[in-house]
């Protein structure tokens, strides 16, 4: 624990003093691997699949809002899906702008919540997440992460309705548009996901915000429990496919990353809790107060002394007090001339 918060101030100072460069370089970087899964899975327009496109986008997205870096993946995502049917775009264009109506009214500044849902869904992983934005953020976080499990959930529909459309099974709009509306509201795995990260998400907000001792330890031990059992039960009870493995190892790294949240943002020391009470004219207040871990670190200055350059304090000493001597006695030697030959004048 002390290395991490060690390593917490150190990176607080790294932050502090380079985040002018830390923060736009955080940015193209997600951005950039965004637009490269959006490419490997769904690169039907050949235009956009060029990396030299992807790259100066991300450096556009590298220094705009991340309003604006969500609203750009999205027309990335709905021109590629565009190229496979305009249907496909049509339904994925009526998600985005429910998912915009959402996200604008409730949670304007999450749009890195819902970028990171879908990367880690992409590989695989979307069990890490629901516990650490449950202690980090608040309840309104479910709408980001909802929306990002389906959208990955649309773009994962891409490859099947593409397959489809190339047997020449679905051959008129309404077919398509029925294929895909019974594609999402069906997948079950997407249903169990989207209940399991919610549920986790708000159990771990209300239980983290407790006035108890040890509240964001035991958020993450209950909410790590639940979002497994959630899982484990939709798949038994509506088979909906999930690796009993992944979620494992996904549920453990959750509670791994969420432990590491509760050391960066809230580490507090128990065996020091303070207890005030105090009064004004209208109200008397109780007030628990319990001091963070703080651990500072040390300032040490090394000088080094090249022993062959200098000389002892006694030495020194020593050539002052000669030099003044001769310069006393040069002053003395002074006054006598001159007193000579004043007297030298007088005769």
């Amino acid at each position: 624990m002390a290395f991490l918060l060690d390593l917490k101030e150190s990176f607080k100072k790294f932050y502090n003093r380079y985040n002018t460069y830390i923060i736009p370089a955080s940015k193209f970087l997600i951005a950039l691997i965004s637009f490269i899964m959006i490419n490997a899975s769904i690169g039907y327009m050949d235009k956009l699949k060029n990396p030299v496109f992807a790259i100066l986008l991300s450096v556009v997205c590298a220094f705009l809002p991340s309003g604006f870096t969500l609203i750009i993946l999205s027309v990335f995502m709905l021109l590629h899906l565009y190229a496979i049917s305009a249907e496909f775009a049509l339904l994925a264009l009526c998600v985005v702008l429910l998912m915009y109506l959402l996200y604008f009214r409730f949670t304007p500044k999450s749009a890195y919540i819902l970028i990171i849902t879908a990367m880690l869904c992409w590989i695989k992983m979307p069990f890490v997440i629901p516990v650490a934005i449950g202690l980090c953020s608040s309840a309104l976080a479910v709408i980001p992460v909802s929306f990002g499990i389906v959208i990955y959930y649309i773009i994962r529909t891409a490859s099947d309705y593409e397959a489809a459309i190339s047997n020449q099974s679905l051959t008129e709009s309404m077919k398509q548009i029925s294929y895909l509306v019974g594609s999402l509201l069906k997948n079950r795995q997407m249903l169990v996901m989207i209940i399991a990260a919610a549920v986790t998400i708000i159990v771990v907000y209300i239980i983290r915000r407790q006035k108890i001792d040890h509240s964001w330890k035991i958020a993450i031990i209950i909410g790590s429990i639940t979002e497994f059992l959630i899982l484990v039960v939709g798949q038994i009870a509506l088979k909906a496919d999930f690796n009993i493995v992944l979620i494992i190892v996904g549920v453990i790294l959750g509670a791994a990353v969420s432990y590491i949240c509760n050391i960066v943002f809230f580490a507090l020391d128990y065996n020091r809790t303070e207890y005030v009470q105090y009064e004004d004219d209208e109200y008397y207040y109780y007030v628990k107060a319990v001091p963070k871990i703080n651990v500072a670190s040390a300032d040490v200055r090394i000088k080094h002394i090249n022993a062959k350059k200098t000389k002892k304090t006694s030495d020194i000493r020593q050539m002052r007090t000669q030099d003044s001597a001769r310069n006393n006695g040069s002053a003395a030697a002074n006054e006598e001339d001159d007193d000579i030959l004043f007297y030298d004048d007088d005769k």
